[in-house]
């Protein structure tokens, strides 16, 4: 397995894909992403079971650039407070549609059932950062059970990329005989079949 992640689109069209306002240029024969983001998963353990994943993304410069400009109210050159309330109030509504680009599957089957809460916005170093929670249904046993996560977007128009550094971090009373494997999804590929999107599993030692 290899891993990879990088995107966003240019003004003309908005695209609702990351956070609200994304302008755009004609999509055109671009075949290049125009929104970046740099992702960090950390799975959460309760009882030795998979209960949500927890999710923060970090935007590339300049499309914070221009979130920043747009949520700037009293343009200031900073987001405040209830700046940041009002871009995750309006992140919240524009990612729902897309299930925040996030995809689960249990047994190789699509969880459909997860509640994605708690979306709260910051910023450092002129850099818009999203954290959020994605919560399943139920929580899950990754011993006995084939769990994958991946996020990404069909239409290629964002590329989100895991840290290269510290891409997934378990966190809880995780089973300590599983780990992480990162790898291509060669069956779903995206972008008239030229992206092979990034998938994290869990496999688990057996006794």
């Amino acid at each position: 397995m290899t891993f990879s992640p990088r995107f966003l689109p240019n003004r003309l069209l908005l695209a609702t894909a990351a956070v609200g306002l994304l302008t755009l240029l004609p999509r055109q024969a671009d075949p290049h992403p125009h929104v970046w983001i740099d992702t960090v998963v950390k799975p959460q353990f309760i009882e030795g079971k998979l209960a949500a994943f927890e999710i923060d993304w970090t935007f590339d410069e300049l499309y914070s650039f221009l979130v920043i400009d747009d949520f700037d109210g009293d343009k200031n050159g900073i987001l405040d407070g209830d700046e940041l309330e009002a871009l995750a109030k309006a992140s919240v509504s524009t990612l729902g549609s897309s299930n925040f680009f996030t995809r689960v599957t249990l047994d190789n089957e699509p969880l459909r059932n997860i509640e994605f809460e708690n979306l709260t916005a910051t910023t450092y170093l002129e850099r818009i950062s999203y954290h959020f929670t994605a919560k399943l249904e139920e929580p899950v046993d990754i011993r006995t059970r084939d769990v994958t996560f991946a996020t990404y977007d069909e239409n290629y128009y964002i590329e989100i990329l895991l840290n290269e550094d510290d891409p997934v971090r378990f966190e809880g009373n995780w089973p300590k005989a599983c780990r992480f494997e990162i790898g291509r999804d060669e069956v779903n590929r995206i972008y008239f079949d030229l992206v092979a999107p990034t998938v994290v599993r869990f496999p688990c030692l057996t006794s």
